[in-house]
């Protein structure tokens, strides 16, 4: 396939510089304004941060005691981490090799790198990305709802209590608007100022995080019948190996765990120095996740089975992993259903349900702050006052979010949809690697340009990897959620529901038509476009500047004394975005 003119250019440049034994990066970014992390523990807690969410507390031990036979999970545990080298580590040392040297979000990536045809791949993995966003944050709202409840009201001790308080909360009340509207306003301050703001929230965070898991973890311990989870969980039955729904199911988790493929390292390889290694973030960071995912598990198995040899001393183990089946909309039965019940038979149960529920919160508004940035991101490229991206964008969330938080099952259908989606944004990735020029890219974005920070290097088999393994990956996991999706329906897949196969293909469809439909007018109106944009961008600085514009300054402005220094920064941001289109 011929390369754009695009391409050809991006590959000269970094030639050029690595003849010049500079990495094809540093010439880039020189002369680029990105803000920086401060320093690798910076972007690999925020990193952190970002690939630890609430799946990893209450999705991860379901997975597992889904795939788990009468002896044990291990055999899941095994294939998990398989996958975590064959699909999570690769997809996102791409990502933040593309980010580090184009310091641009998706959309500008594939424009820059591509050209201007591929520019709608790079909006469907930033939208995508938004949506999903957009429902998280009501997720992270009910726990935040439980915290304060757990802290302040008796736990219920019985199955009809706790459902009794659930459908108070989510059907009963406005209150899951409430904390999602808190969620998303809490966040918008987190990335009120960009990097700087993200950065220090994650130091605290995400350490935080990691305490109250391992707090838990130990109390969960040291109950009866505790370690009988424990040992359960770490036990194989390779019969179960056999089963292809283990095999999709450990690669999905791994997938919607740890974030790779939704253009979130992306973004946050564009604030990364030539010293910050993007192979060492996208070796650490997976892996930090998926230990966090193993503590939870760990944390969870023991929790349940220990209420169970209360409840039913001397049961089989088998009693307990169903309890761990439990579903609910979103995957909430166990959370929000069955764990305030198990934790009010434990000595000290309100304070570790409260922290418990703590937890996830820290985890989802982790979750959530990347999230938004990256959708923030693109504007930001394009010229538009950052506070002003983060203004509409926190809006615009909020509002597509309160479906939602009115309606369990909107809730459900948009996971449904969207999170399965997030697949075909890691393949169009691929995609990417793949025109781009597989060896070009291992060579000069990767090996080289994290040479100057001593970055690991990757071997020639990255490329074959990328290349042939991930696409056959991604495919295998599309067709089985379509087989799974057909079979499981009560209805015909063809008609419209919440959760049948038609409704997603709706919803992607819609979206589709929408970002092709503007990457047309793209191309064809590519001048006037950015003509037209100019004002636009234009008047997102100028209008921030007299909102915020205070006393003396303010006054200089009703007369017209404003001096060209006040407008200086403007100007310059101004241009950043004129040149981007």
């Amino acid at each position: 396939m011929a390369e754009t003119e695009t391409t050809l250019l991006v590959k000269k440049q970094a030639n050029d510089a690595s003849s010049e034994e500079k990495s094809p990066v540093s010439e880039v970014s020189s002369s680029l304004e990105q803000p920086k992390f401060s320093s690798k523990l910076g972007i690999m807690l925020t990193s952190i941060g970002c690939a630890v969410g609430t799946g990893n507390v209450w999705r991860f031990p379901r997975m597992v005691a889904n795939n788990s036979g009468e002896n044990g999970g291990l055999q899941f545990l095994l294939v998990w981490v398989a996958f975590l080298f064959l699909w999570s580590m690769p997809l996102i040392i791409l990502e933040y090799a593309v980010g580090r040297f184009t310091k641009k979000a998706a959309p500008m990536t594939f424009y820059r790198l591509l050209g201007v045809k591929t520019t709608w791949l790079g909006c469907w993995i930033n939208m995508i990305n938004f949506l999903v966003g957009s429902y998280y944050s009501v997720l992270v709202g009910y726990t935040l709802f439980y915290m304060v409840h757990c802290m302040f009201f008796p736990l219920p001790t019985t199955l009809e209590e706790s459902q009794a308080i659930w459908r108070g909360f989510v059907d009963e009340s406005s209150l899951p608007v409430a904390t999602h509207f808190v969620i998303t306003l809490g966040c918008a301050i987190i990335i009120w100022r960009g990097v700087e703001s993200i950065e220090l929230v994650m130091k605290v965070m995400v350490p935080g995080l990691l305490v109250l898991v391992l707090v838990v973890l130990i109390w969960a311990l040291t109950l009866t019948g505790a370690w009988q989870g424990v040992v359960y969980l770490f036990t194989p039955d390779w019969e179960i190996l056999k089963s292809p729904r283990l095999w999709v199911d450990a690669l999905s988790q791994n997938a919607v765990d740890t974030s790779a493929g939704w253009g979130q390292f992306l973004v946050l390889g564009t604030s990364m120095a030539a010293n910050q290694g993007a192979v060492q973030m996208g070796v650490v960071v997976p892996t930090a996740n998926n230990a966090i995912s193993l503590i939870s598990a760990a944390m969870i198995f023991a929790a349940v089975f220990s209420m169970y040899t209360k409840l039913k001393p001397g049961g089989a183990a088998g009693g307990a992993v169903k309890l761990l089946k439990e579903n609910g909309p979103a995957n909430t039965g166990l959370t929000f259903i069955w764990m305030p019940i198990l934790f009010s038979f434990m000595a000290g149960g309100r304070v570790i349900a409260s922290l418990f529920f703590l937890a996830l919160a820290m985890a989802g508004v982790s979750s959530y702050v990347t999230m938004i940035n990256t959708s923030v991101q693109p504007l930001v490229d394009l010229g538009v006052k950052r506070e002003v991206s983060v203004v509409l964008l926190s809006i615009l969330s909020f509002l597509l979010g309160i479906p939602s938080a009115l309606s369990p099952k909107v809730l459900a259908n948009q996971d449904f949809v969207w999170g399965a989606s997030l697949i075909f944004s890691g393949l169009m990735l691929v995609y990417l690697f793949w025109r781009y020029g597989s060896s070009d890219f291992r060579v000069h974005l990767v090996n080289q340009a994290g040479a100057e920070g001593g970055d690991w290097k990757v071997p020639k088999a990255y490329e074959w990897l990328v290349k042939f393994v991930l696409p056959v990956e991604g495919t295998v996991v599309v067709v089985w959620w379509v087989v799974d999706t057909v079979q499981k329906e009560t209805i015909s897949w063809y008609e419209i529901g919440l959760d049948t196969l038609m409704t997603a293909i709706l919803e992607w469809a819609g979206l589709l038509i929408l970002l092709v439909g503007f990457n047309v007018i793209l191309c064809f109106f590519q001048p006037q476009i950015s003509r037209w944009w100019r004002p636009v961008a234009a008047a997102s600085h100028d209008s921030f500047t007299r909102c915020c514009r205070k006393g003396k300054q303010g006054r200089k402005e009703e007369t017209g004394e404003i001096s060209l220094e006040d407008l200086s920064l403007s100007s310059q941001a101004k241009n950043a975005g004129y040149n981007s289109l």
